[in-house]
C-alpha cells in the first residue's frame, strides 16, 4: 500500500484506493450513470415504478462500488435485498417490457454460477483468492435485474472497464513489489447499469438481448 493511500481500510491490504479517491470515484461514477440513464434509458424507464426501480438499483449500485473500493468487500446486506428487488421487479414489471420471474430466476442463478466457477478455477490455478464471491453475488443481482440473456454483456462491459482502469492505474508509480488488487465490483455494477438502461430499447431489440 502506497503513502498516498494509508487511509484506506485495512481489510484486504491490497486494496489501496482512500477514502477521497473513493468519494471522488463514486461521485463522478453517479454523473456517468446520470448521463446514461438520460440519454439510453428516459423514455422507457423514465417515470413511475421503472424510475423508482431504477433509482433503487442506481444507489444500490453505486453504494457497492464505494464500499468495494474502500474495502474490497460487497456486502451481502446490500447485494441479498438487491436479489431479492431484481427477482420482485420481474413480477410488477409494467405490461412490454422484457422482465419475466423466469429470466430474473434463471440470470440470479446463473450469474452467480459463472463467477463463482471462474474464482474456483482461479484459486486451482493459481493457489491463492483472485475472485472474491462477493462478485458472484453482485452479478447475480444482475442478473435478477436484466436477466440470463444478457449476462454477456454485463461482464463484456466490465471487463472493458476494467482494462481501462487497469491502464490508469498502471500509470501511476510504485514500487515493484507493491502489489495492488483493483476491486471487480464497481466494473461489474457499471455493466449492469449499462445494460439496466440498454434493455427494452431499441438496441437491444434489434440485437434480440433481453
Amino acid at each position: 500500500m502506497t503513502n498516498a493511500d494509508e487511509d484506506a481500510d485495512p481489510v484486504f491490504p491490497d486494496v489501496s484506493v482512500g477514502k477521497r479517491t473513493a468519494i471522488i470515484t463514486t461521485i463522478v461514477s453517479a454523473i456517468i450513470y446520470a448521463v446514461v440513464f438520460a440519454v439510453f434509458a428516459f423514455e422507457t424507464r423514465g417515470a413511475g415504478l421503472a424510475l423508482l426501480a431504477s433509482v433503487l438499483l442506481a444507489s444500490a449500485l453505486l453504494a457497492l462500488s464505494y464500499f468495494d473500493l474502500r474495502t474490497g468487500l460487497l456486502y451481502d446486506s446490500v447485494t441479498f435485498p438487491l436479489i431479492a428487488a431484481g427477482i420482485g421487479w420481474a413480477f410488477i414489471a409494467p405490461a412490454g417490457t422484457s422482465a419475466t420471474w423466469m429470466n430474473a430466476m434463471l440470470g440470479a442463478g446463473i450469474g452467480y454460477g459463472l463467477i463463482a466457477g471462474l474464482a474456483y478455477v482461479w484459486r486451482r490455478w493459481r493457489g491463492y483468492e483472485g475472485i472474491g464471491l462477493g462478485d458472484a453475488k453482485l452479478l447475480s443481482a444482475g442478473g435478477a435485474w436484466v436477466g440470463a440473456s444478457t449476462l454477456p454483456l454485463i461482464l463484456f462491459v466490465a471487463s472493458i472497464t476494467g482494462l481501462l482502469a487497469a491502464v490508469i492505474v498502471s500509470q501511476k508509480p510504485r514500487p515493484a513489489s507493491d502489489r495492488v488488487a483493483l476491486p471487480f465490483g464497481p466494473c461489474l455494477a457499471f455493466g449492469i447499469w449499462i445494460v439496466w438502461c440498454l434493455t427494452d430499447t431499441v438496441l437491444l431489440k434489434r440485437s434480440g438481448i433481453g
